[in-house]
């Protein structure tokens, strides 16, 4: 676990290997509501030393500093100057939901730094139901478990559910409730055609939150993205599937030119 202090906070994060080229390509993973950087556990172990591994903690979230934000487009910026902070000059940014709405708020801003792009159980747009907003602030236990029962298929076991289910029960509700209404107001339908850096999308085929027709509209809108759907999963794939997860993402980065970039 390591730290950097940005605009006198501190955001958390876990690099594998701990120490790297920073010159090198380097996946950033960024997490969905109430996530931390052990939700991408099984891509921080599992995947290739060819590339750079960083799980980001966003504010508030794991062992970084609180509060949360409610808005995209600044946790956009709280991402642009964690990268920026450590001077990563070749980045693949992976986001999973609220993650996700990140890569795609950077993608569209061109940032120079961003080579490729991983979207996972995401949208263009991703409203969010009143009855988990409303939940929250009514009854967090509640809300919870509806929260868990639409996060994961049905085919998935107990034991991730009972993890997910403490991690969002320990969370702050107003931490939930500012990711889920910073998901509710992220709206670029109009504007997802403008991103031209390579892209791979990824979603679970049984994905409640955001279901495969959202992952279908990005890929027919983003020139050259390639899509995996993987089976008996749902919106947190990338937990409840590792092994199939890993092997979509190591296969666009084997066929994609990012890891030789200039």
């Amino acid at each position: 676990m390591a730290e950097v202090l940005i605009s006198g906070r501190k955001l958390s994060y876990e690099a594998q290997p701990a120490a790297f080229d920073k010159s090198e390509p380097t996946l950033v993973f960024i997490a969905g509501t109430g996530g931390d950087r052990e939700d991408w556990r099984g891509q921080l172990d599992g995947l290739t030393d060819r590339v750079v591994r960083i799980a980001l903690e966003l504010p508030g979230h794991g062992k970084s500093d609180p509060p949360g934000e409610t808005s995209v487009p600044v946790l956009a910026n709280w991402v642009a100057d964690f990268v920026d902070a450590l001077g990563l000059e070749k980045v693949i940014l992976v986001g999973c939901s609220l993650g996700s709405a990140i890569v795609l708020w950077l993608a569209l801003a061109r940032m120079s730094w961003l080579k490729g792009i991983v979207l996972v159980g995401s949208g263009a747009r991703l409203k969010v139901h009143p009855a988990f907003l409303e939940g929250l602030k009514e009854d967090k236990d509640k809300a919870v478990d509806m929260l868990v029962d639409f996060c994961l298929s049905p085919a998935t076991g107990e034991s991730l559910r009972e993890k997910m289910r403490s991690k969002y029960l320990q969370a702050p509700a107003a931490l939930l409730h500012g990711d889920l209404s910073a998901c509710n107001e992220f709206d670029v339908m109009g504007r997802i055609s403008e991103i031209t850096i390579p892209t791979c999308v990824i979603v679970g085929e049984d994905d409640r939150l955001t279901p495969v027709k959202y992952s279908q509209f990005l890929q027919s809108a983003i020139v050259g993205a390639r899509m995996g759907v993987v089976p008996e999963a749902g919106h947190l794939v990338m937990m409840e599937k590792v092994d199939q997860f890993n092997g979509i993402l190591e296969r666009f980065l084997t066929d994609t030119p990012i890891l030789e970039l200039p």
